[in-house]
């Protein structure tokens, strides 16, 4: 580098700094208030325009968040007047959109990346490449870490594949991807990479950046590209909760590549001191974090230890839960554990604990046994799963073409016209005995259950307990949190690297943060859990207490 390009380089950092704030904020701090009450409102007041601001963040849950809390803050303003509030991939495919062409049946999702490998070139087919496959997400991290193909299967000791096969994948699904005849594919990743090359981005006022510690190298291209024709950037996160290493994200980028005014927030409104003393005390095992001491909330809140699934008080500690594992076949334990005592759970996703069809059956075949009338719809899924039933005579789908457009059906009503042969005594049968044949034996145990437990007003309600792992619900909160720590996972955690257990220690930290009233931690195994059951002895004999459950 000349001296020129030296002192071009030192000056474009200059007004960087100039013009950059980052906001460090802690768990419970108040990051996304401090950005939309403070940073996004004063510089509405000043007479900035909505669509002059950039509020960019990793997930479609947070944008969401700040779109609601903007339209909250500044009635007169409608979503349109928000419209730069976005993920960062879907902000570079917008103007993608605009300036080289529309992706929108051109996107490549994870499914069809692998049916890529496994159907497009003969010699693949005996690779076993399934959706499973970790070829592509190697070549992905190689791509965010601005490293070639080798360079990222060397980095990550990639030992699945031979490095001959890794690359003949990679190729293959290069091809495709540029060979679909007037159209070409696109991935994540090419968004973030052709936006760098090929577009130019619009002049704006303010360009605020959340979670700015989950970027990876490749996706702060795009910041700094950004950053060119930006008057005000805002960045806000917390390297303590960087758990996203291994998708390439580097917090060093937020903490000291990305030069800036530091602001750090102070006081934490979501818990206690009890969950904040535990929080600090896995805290201390991370390795290089910028210091940003912060005090608790004054809130009655506890931590407390558990070998039983069973002992955790579901019934005792109103509001919501997060039940959290650290990987999914962690998740899939609690789900069955769950399952096994009843609870009333979803995912971070939505994903009820049972086919939410057929809880509308059940309720259906309910209502009609007890005199009541269902509508057309109801009539129509009721019938799936009554058709395989030797007393009943099903006159097929199109047969509610050509049905009078009744608005209800009872019981007479549905074995008239709908063809429904059912004996006079099944109308006073339970359900279970109608819809056996269309449900498992477990997912019946599992209704009566809940039923139970619960009864069935509360089924229609949405449930208060998540289940799902700590990073899927990374930026919200929940009143109680349990955290599976499971066996002896990792299992060679004291032959770890010392960044190793760092990354480790981050994960739990955000899950131990979630929680505002109360912090459980389920562990299959005392004396073999890492870190949380070193880091729970500590707790434990640091505040003098001798409870040890």
């Amino acid at each position: 580098m000349n001296t020129t390009q030296t002192n071009l380089e030192l000056a474009k950092l200059k007004e960087l700094k100039h013009k950059t704030i980052k906001i460090f904020g802690p768990p419970g701090t108040g990051k996304t208030f401090t950005l939309i009450e403070k940073v996004l409102k004063g510089h509405i007041k000043k007479g900035t325009n909505p669509n002059n601001i950039a509020f960019l963040s990793f997930t479609n849950k947070a944008v969401n968040t700040a779109v609601a809390r903007s339209l909250t803050a500044f009635p007169k303003f409608n979503t349109d007047d928000f419209s730069r509030f976005k993920t960062l991939h879907t902000y570079c495919r917008r103007y993608f959109e605009e300036e080289v062409f529309d992706p929108k049946d051109c996107m490549l999702d994870y499914a069809m990346e692998a049916k890529i490998i496994k159907t497009s070139d003969n010699r693949l087919a005996d690779d076993n490449f399934t959706y499973k496959d970790w070829s592509l997400g190697v070549y992905s991290k190689s791509r965010n870490l601005l490293l070639s193909p080798i360079e990222g299967y060397k980095r990550e000791n990639y030992k699945r594949d031979s490095l001959d096969i890794y690359l003949r994948k990679i190729r293959t699904y290069e091809h495709y991807k540029t060979a679909g005849g007037n159209r070409s594919f696109i991935d994540f990743d090419d968004m973030i990479e052709k936006a760098i090359s090929e577009i130019k981005f619009p002049s704006l006022d303010v360009l605020i950046l959340d979670e700015a510690q989950d970027c990876t190298p490749l996706q702060w291209s795009v910041i700094y590209k950004m950053a060119d024709n930006v008057k005000r950037i805002y960045l806000a996160g917390d390297d303590d909760q960087g758990i996203y290493k291994w998708n390439g994200a580097d917090p060093r980028y937020f903490t000291d590549y990305f030069p800036g005014r530091n602001v750090k927030l102070r006081k934490t409104r979501r818990f206690g001191e009890a969950i904040h003393h535990f929080s600090q005390i896995i805290r201390r095992g991370i390795l290089d974090s910028v210091e940003k001491e912060y005090t608790h909330g004054n809130i009655d809140n506890y931590v407390r230890s558990y070998l039983n699934f069973k002992e955790l008080p579901f019934e005792k500690e109103q509001g919501t839960w997060f039940i959290l594992g650290r990987i999914n076949s962690s998740v899939n334990e609690l789900r069955m554990l769950a399952k096994d005592a009843g609870l009333y759970f979803k995912d971070n996703k939505d994903n009820k604990c049972f086919d939410e069809k057929q809880w509308d059956a059940i309720k259906c075949w309910t209502k009609i046994s007890n005199g009541k009338k269902i509508n057309k719809q109801q009539a129509q899924n009721l019938y799936k799963y009554i058709r395989e039933l030797k007393t009943s005579n099903y006159r097929g789908e199109k047969f509610w073409l050509n049905e009078p457009d009744l608005k209800e059906y009872d019981f007479e009503t549905l074995q008239e016209w709908c063809g429904l042969d059912l004996e006079a005594e099944s109308k006073t049968k339970h359900w279970y005995w109608i819809l056996r044949r269309n449900f498992k034996p477990q997912q019946i145990r599992h209704f009566i259950r809940l039923l139970k437990r619960y009864g069935q007003a509360e089924l229609d309600k949405d449930p208060k307990i998540i289940i799902d792992t700590i990073h899927s619900v990374k930026g919200d909160e929940a009143d109680h949190v349990v955290l599976y720590s499971k066996g002896n996972y990792p299992s060679n955690f004291h032959n770890k690297s010392r960044e190793d257990k760092t990354n480790e220690r981050k994960v739990w930290y955000t899950g131990a943060t979630r929680a505002k009233k109360s912090l459980h931690l389920l562990r299959t195994n005392y004396k073999y859990n890492y870190p949380l059951g070193a880091d729970y002895l500590i707790y434990v004999q640091e505040r003098g207490k001798n409870d040890r459950r």
